[in-house]
Protein backbone atom coordinates (compact mmCIF):
# COMPACT_ATOMS: atom_id res chain seq x y z
CA UNK A 1 0.00 0.00 0.00
CA UNK A 2 2.95 2.36 -0.20
CA UNK A 3 1.72 5.40 -2.09
CA UNK A 4 5.42 6.15 -3.75
CA UNK A 5 7.35 9.66 -1.71
CA UNK A 6 7.87 8.96 1.99
CA UNK A 7 5.10 10.04 4.27
CA UNK A 8 4.73 13.16 6.16
CA UNK A 9 2.46 12.11 8.77
CA UNK A 10 1.27 8.93 10.34
CA UNK A 11 -2.34 8.95 11.97
CA UNK A 12 -2.57 6.32 14.91
CA UNK A 13 -6.25 5.53 16.07
CA UNK A 14 -7.56 2.72 18.14
CA UNK A 15 -10.45 1.09 16.94
CA UNK A 16 -12.37 -1.54 18.02
CA UNK A 17 -15.03 -2.64 15.88
CA UNK A 18 -16.56 -1.15 12.76
CA UNK A 19 -18.93 1.88 13.29
CA UNK A 20 -21.21 4.81 11.63
CA UNK A 21 -18.76 7.43 13.64
CA UNK A 22 -15.31 5.38 12.94
CA UNK A 23 -16.27 5.53 9.14
CA UNK A 24 -16.78 9.09 8.95
CA UNK A 25 -14.00 9.91 11.33
CA UNK A 26 -12.25 8.13 8.19
CA UNK A 27 -13.88 10.12 5.84
CA UNK A 28 -12.48 13.08 7.47
CA UNK A 29 -8.98 11.96 7.29
CA UNK A 30 -9.41 11.14 3.43
CA UNK A 31 -10.40 14.87 3.05
CA UNK A 32 -7.10 16.02 4.51
CA UNK A 33 -5.17 18.43 1.63
CA UNK A 34 -2.37 15.91 2.50
CA UNK A 35 -3.68 12.73 2.52
CA UNK A 36 -1.60 11.18 0.19
CA UNK A 37 1.37 11.72 2.17
CA UNK A 38 -0.41 10.29 5.55
CA UNK A 39 -0.25 6.82 6.78
CA UNK A 40 -3.23 5.60 8.82
CA UNK A 41 -2.47 3.39 11.58
CA UNK A 42 -5.25 1.44 12.69
CA UNK A 43 -4.42 -0.35 16.34
CA UNK A 44 -6.95 -3.02 17.28
CA UNK A 45 -7.62 -6.30 19.44
CA UNK A 46 -9.01 -8.07 16.51
CA UNK A 47 -8.45 -7.10 12.74
CA UNK A 48 -11.41 -9.98 12.30
CA UNK A 49 -13.85 -7.90 14.79
CA UNK A 50 -12.58 -4.83 13.61
CA UNK A 51 -13.95 -6.12 10.26
CA UNK A 52 -13.37 -2.49 8.18
CA UNK A 53 -14.52 -2.53 4.49
CA UNK A 54 -11.03 -2.61 2.51
CA UNK A 55 -12.52 1.03 1.00
CA UNK A 56 -12.39 2.46 4.25
CA UNK A 57 -8.11 2.14 4.50
CA UNK A 58 -8.15 4.20 1.05
CA UNK A 59 -7.20 7.57 -0.13
CA UNK A 60 -4.06 7.56 2.14
CA UNK A 61 -0.24 7.06 1.57
CA UNK A 62 -0.51 3.68 2.79
CA UNK A 63 -2.61 1.77 6.04
CA UNK A 64 -1.74 -1.01 8.48
CA UNK A 65 -4.13 -2.58 10.50
CA UNK A 66 -1.49 -3.57 14.19
CA UNK A 67 -3.30 -6.32 15.92
CA UNK A 68 -2.55 -6.33 20.01
CA UNK A 69 -3.24 -8.24 22.77
CA UNK A 70 -2.82 -5.68 25.29
CA UNK A 71 -5.56 -4.18 27.48
CA UNK A 72 -5.01 -0.58 28.28
CA UNK A 73 -4.94 2.63 25.75
CA UNK A 74 -1.16 3.39 26.30
CA UNK A 75 -0.01 -0.34 25.48
CA UNK A 76 -2.04 0.30 22.09
CA UNK A 77 -1.54 4.06 20.81
CA UNK A 78 2.53 2.64 22.03
CA UNK A 79 2.45 -0.40 19.09
CA UNK A 80 1.31 2.36 16.95
CA UNK A 81 3.61 4.48 17.55
CA UNK A 82 6.19 1.65 16.80
CA UNK A 83 4.59 0.53 13.34
CA UNK A 84 4.62 4.04 12.45
CA UNK A 85 7.01 5.02 9.13
CA UNK A 86 6.23 8.96 9.63
CA UNK A 87 8.71 11.30 11.20
CA UNK A 88 5.33 12.76 13.09
CA UNK A 89 2.43 10.84 14.59
CA UNK A 90 -0.66 12.26 15.62
CA UNK A 91 -3.34 10.44 17.65
CA UNK A 92 -6.79 10.90 16.84
CA UNK A 93 -10.14 8.91 18.32
CA UNK A 94 -13.56 7.25 16.65
CA UNK A 95 -15.03 10.16 17.34
CA UNK A 96 -12.45 13.12 16.47
CA UNK A 97 -13.18 14.81 13.46
CA UNK A 98 -10.22 16.85 11.76
CA UNK A 99 -10.99 20.08 9.70
CA UNK A 100 -9.40 19.43 6.14
CA UNK A 101 -6.46 21.55 6.41
CA UNK A 102 -5.43 20.10 10.08
CA UNK A 103 -3.02 17.46 9.31
CA UNK A 104 -1.39 20.07 6.65
CA UNK A 105 -0.83 22.74 9.76
CA UNK A 106 0.48 19.75 11.92
CA UNK A 107 3.09 19.56 9.72
CA UNK A 108 3.76 22.69 8.69
CA UNK A 109 4.03 23.64 12.85
CA UNK A 110 6.53 21.06 13.12
CA UNK A 111 8.79 22.09 10.10
CA UNK A 112 8.59 26.18 11.34
CA UNK A 113 9.10 25.18 15.11
CA UNK A 114 11.77 22.82 16.77
CA UNK A 115 8.03 21.44 18.98
CA UNK A 116 7.96 18.40 20.71
CA UNK A 117 4.18 18.19 20.29
CA UNK A 118 1.75 20.22 18.18
CA UNK A 119 -1.50 20.43 19.12
CA UNK A 120 -5.13 21.93 18.15
CA UNK A 121 -7.35 23.62 19.06
CA UNK A 122 -10.76 21.98 20.10
CA UNK A 123 -14.71 22.57 19.56
CA UNK A 124 -17.37 21.03 19.58
CA UNK A 125 -18.87 18.65 17.77
CA UNK A 126 -22.33 18.22 18.87
CA UNK A 127 -23.05 21.32 20.79
CA UNK A 128 -27.27 21.29 20.89
CA UNK A 129 -27.12 18.87 24.50
CA UNK A 130 -26.43 20.34 27.83
CA UNK A 131 -23.93 16.42 28.72
CA UNK A 132 -21.99 17.17 25.32
CA UNK A 133 -21.15 20.74 26.60
CA UNK A 134 -20.12 19.42 30.12
CA UNK A 135 -18.21 16.88 28.78
CA UNK A 136 -16.59 19.27 26.49
CA UNK A 137 -15.72 22.09 29.01
CA UNK A 138 -14.37 19.33 31.54
CA UNK A 139 -11.96 17.97 28.72
CA UNK A 140 -11.35 20.67 26.14
CA UNK A 141 -12.47 24.33 27.61
CA UNK A 142 -7.84 25.24 28.30
CA UNK A 143 -8.01 24.97 24.25
CA UNK A 144 -10.71 26.40 22.39
CA UNK A 145 -8.44 29.17 21.59
CA UNK A 146 -4.88 29.33 20.54
CA UNK A 147 -2.53 30.44 23.76
CA UNK A 148 1.14 30.44 24.14
CA UNK A 149 2.93 28.88 27.25
CA UNK A 150 0.83 25.64 27.56
CA UNK A 151 2.05 22.67 29.61
CA UNK A 152 0.01 20.16 28.28
CA UNK A 153 -2.38 19.64 25.11
CA UNK A 154 -5.39 17.93 24.05
CA UNK A 155 -4.92 14.23 25.01
CA UNK A 156 -5.66 11.50 21.92
CA UNK A 157 -5.74 15.15 19.44
CA UNK A 158 -2.23 16.34 19.28
CA UNK A 159 1.00 15.44 16.84
CA UNK A 160 4.16 14.11 18.50
CA UNK A 161 7.51 14.23 16.96
CA UNK A 162 8.21 10.14 16.90
CA UNK A 163 12.00 9.80 17.42
CA UNK A 164 11.39 12.02 20.88
CA UNK A 165 8.41 9.88 21.75
CA UNK A 166 10.59 6.89 20.95
CA UNK A 167 13.10 7.79 23.42
CA UNK A 168 10.68 6.51 26.31
CA UNK A 169 11.39 3.31 25.34
CA UNK A 170 9.58 0.63 27.18
CA UNK A 171 8.03 3.43 29.33
CA UNK A 172 5.82 4.56 26.17
CA UNK A 173 2.72 2.74 27.32
CA UNK A 174 2.84 4.31 30.69
CA UNK A 175 3.92 7.72 29.62
CA UNK A 176 0.68 7.76 26.75
CA UNK A 177 -2.21 6.13 29.06
CA UNK A 178 -2.31 9.80 30.47
CA UNK A 179 -0.78 12.33 27.65
CA UNK A 180 -1.17 15.16 30.48
CA UNK A 181 1.42 13.76 32.15
CA UNK A 182 3.97 12.89 28.68
CA UNK A 183 3.30 16.43 28.35
CA UNK A 184 4.70 17.74 31.88
CA UNK A 185 7.49 15.26 31.71
CA UNK A 186 8.46 16.71 28.20
CA UNK A 187 8.51 20.14 29.27
CA UNK A 188 10.87 19.14 31.83
CA UNK A 189 13.30 17.60 29.87
CA UNK A 190 13.72 21.22 27.73
CA UNK A 191 10.72 20.11 25.14
CA UNK A 192 8.44 22.66 23.22
CA UNK A 193 4.65 22.49 23.38
CA UNK A 194 2.75 24.21 20.58
CA UNK A 195 -0.76 24.95 20.43
CA UNK A 196 -1.77 26.25 16.99
CA UNK A 197 -5.00 27.96 16.43
CA UNK A 198 -4.91 27.15 12.49
CA UNK A 199 -5.07 23.42 13.62
CA UNK A 200 -8.84 22.48 14.52
CA UNK A 201 -10.41 19.17 15.75
CA UNK A 202 -14.19 18.57 16.48
CA UNK A 203 -14.85 16.46 19.21
CA UNK A 204 -17.63 14.26 19.48
CA UNK A 205 -18.98 14.29 23.32
CA UNK A 206 -21.51 12.12 25.08
CA UNK A 207 -24.91 13.32 24.91
CA UNK A 208 -26.19 11.01 27.93
CA UNK A 209 -25.04 11.40 31.31
CA UNK A 210 -23.96 8.28 32.82
CA UNK A 211 -21.08 6.95 30.42
CA UNK A 212 -19.58 10.75 30.37
CA UNK A 213 -19.87 10.09 34.49
CA UNK A 214 -18.23 6.71 34.20
CA UNK A 215 -15.51 7.16 31.26
CA UNK A 216 -14.39 10.73 33.80
CA UNK A 217 -13.95 8.60 36.76
CA UNK A 218 -12.19 5.92 35.39
CA UNK A 219 -9.99 7.95 33.39
CA UNK A 220 -9.72 10.66 36.52
CA UNK A 221 -8.14 7.32 38.36
CA UNK A 222 -5.84 6.33 35.93
CA UNK A 223 -4.31 9.67 35.97
CA UNK A 224 -3.61 10.20 39.37
CA UNK A 225 -2.10 6.44 39.98
CA UNK A 226 0.01 7.59 37.64
CA UNK A 227 0.88 10.88 38.46
CA UNK A 228 1.27 9.73 42.17
CA UNK A 229 2.81 6.69 41.27
CA UNK A 230 6.55 7.33 42.50
CA UNK A 231 4.96 9.30 45.98
CA UNK A 232 5.00 8.42 49.09
CA UNK A 233 2.16 7.46 51.30
CA UNK A 234 1.60 10.34 53.21
CA UNK A 235 2.00 12.90 49.77
CA UNK A 236 -1.01 10.36 48.67
CA UNK A 237 -2.99 10.55 51.51
CA UNK A 238 -2.78 14.43 51.40
CA UNK A 239 -4.12 14.68 47.27
CA UNK A 240 -6.99 11.99 48.12
CA UNK A 241 -8.00 13.87 50.91
CA UNK A 242 -8.01 17.63 48.77
CA UNK A 243 -9.56 15.43 46.06
CA UNK A 244 -13.13 16.72 47.13
CA UNK A 245 -11.91 20.36 46.46
CA UNK A 246 -10.98 20.11 42.89
CA UNK A 247 -14.71 20.16 41.32
CA UNK A 248 -14.05 24.24 42.93
CA UNK A 249 -11.14 24.56 41.40
CA UNK A 250 -11.59 23.70 38.19
CA UNK A 251 -15.27 25.38 37.86
CA UNK A 252 -13.37 28.45 38.34
CA UNK A 253 -10.83 27.38 35.75
CA UNK A 254 -13.44 26.60 33.23
CA UNK A 255 -14.99 29.73 33.50
CA UNK A 256 -11.44 31.84 33.44
CA UNK A 257 -11.50 29.98 30.04
CA UNK A 258 -14.73 30.25 28.83
CA UNK A 259 -14.58 34.05 29.51
CA UNK A 260 -11.29 34.38 27.23
CA UNK A 261 -13.07 32.39 24.42
CA UNK A 262 -16.55 35.06 25.24
CA UNK A 263 -18.67 32.00 25.62
CA UNK A 264 -22.20 32.62 26.07
CA UNK A 265 -23.73 32.61 29.70
CA UNK A 266 -26.72 31.01 28.36
CA UNK A 267 -24.53 28.37 27.65
CA UNK A 268 -22.60 27.81 30.89
CA UNK A 269 -26.66 27.51 32.76
CA UNK A 270 -27.24 25.20 29.88
CA UNK A 271 -24.37 22.76 30.76
CA UNK A 272 -24.16 24.02 34.51
CA UNK A 273 -25.71 20.70 36.26
CA UNK A 274 -23.74 18.01 33.95
CA UNK A 275 -20.47 20.06 33.98
CA UNK A 276 -20.83 19.87 38.06
CA UNK A 277 -21.47 16.22 37.99
CA UNK A 278 -18.68 15.56 35.59
CA UNK A 279 -16.31 17.46 37.88
CA UNK A 280 -17.58 15.32 40.49
CA UNK A 281 -17.08 11.95 38.94
CA UNK A 282 -13.06 13.33 38.10
CA UNK A 283 -12.98 13.67 41.58
CA UNK A 284 -14.13 10.40 43.10
CA UNK A 285 -11.51 9.19 40.26
CA UNK A 286 -8.90 10.87 41.45
CA UNK A 287 -9.39 9.99 45.05
CA UNK A 288 -9.81 6.60 44.65
CA UNK A 289 -6.39 6.63 42.21
CA UNK A 290 -4.48 8.74 45.19
CA UNK A 291 -5.74 6.23 47.64
CA UNK A 292 -5.64 2.78 45.81
CA UNK A 293 -3.98 3.38 42.42
CA UNK A 294 -5.19 2.16 39.17
CA UNK A 295 -6.58 -0.91 40.01
CA UNK A 296 -8.28 -2.24 36.83
CA UNK A 297 -9.38 0.98 35.56
CA UNK A 298 -7.00 0.94 32.48
CA UNK A 299 -8.72 -2.23 31.40
CA UNK A 300 -12.08 -1.23 32.41
CA UNK A 301 -11.94 2.12 30.43
CA UNK A 302 -10.76 0.17 27.35
CA UNK A 303 -13.63 -2.50 27.52
CA UNK A 304 -15.45 0.95 27.84
CA UNK A 305 -14.48 2.51 25.10
CA UNK A 306 -14.77 -0.61 22.67
CA UNK A 307 -18.44 -0.37 22.99
CA UNK A 308 -18.18 3.42 22.79
CA UNK A 309 -20.48 3.73 19.63
CA UNK A 310 -22.96 1.91 21.03
CA UNK A 311 -23.79 5.70 23.13
CA UNK A 312 -23.38 7.47 20.35
CA UNK A 313 -26.86 9.05 19.38
CA UNK A 314 -28.85 9.80 15.80
CA UNK A 315 -28.79 13.23 16.35
CA UNK A 316 -25.47 12.89 17.66
CA UNK A 317 -24.26 10.99 13.99
CA UNK A 318 -26.53 14.07 11.91
CA UNK A 319 -24.38 16.74 13.79
CA UNK A 320 -21.15 15.06 12.49
CA UNK A 321 -22.71 15.18 8.99
CA UNK A 322 -23.27 18.71 9.11
CA UNK A 323 -19.71 19.45 9.86
CA UNK A 324 -19.13 17.50 6.82
CA UNK A 325 -21.31 19.27 4.55
CA UNK A 326 -20.53 23.14 6.04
Amino acid sequence: MDGGASPLLSVIIVAHCDSPNLRMVLEFLRKQTVSQRIELIVVTASAERLNLPKEELEGFWGSRIVEISTKDAGSAKAAGVTAASAPLVAFTEDHSFAAPDCAETFISAHSLGNFAVVGPVMLNANPGPSVSWGCFLVFYSPWMAAREGVEHLPANQSCYKRDILLEYGARLPDMLQAESLLHWDLTRRGHRLHHEPAARIYHLNFSRLMPLLLEHLLAARIFAAGRSKNWGAFRKLLYALGAPLLPLIRFKRILRDAMRVRLETSLLLHAFLPLVLNLCAGSAGEMLGYALGAGTAGERLFAFESERHLHIHEDDLRAISSLGAS
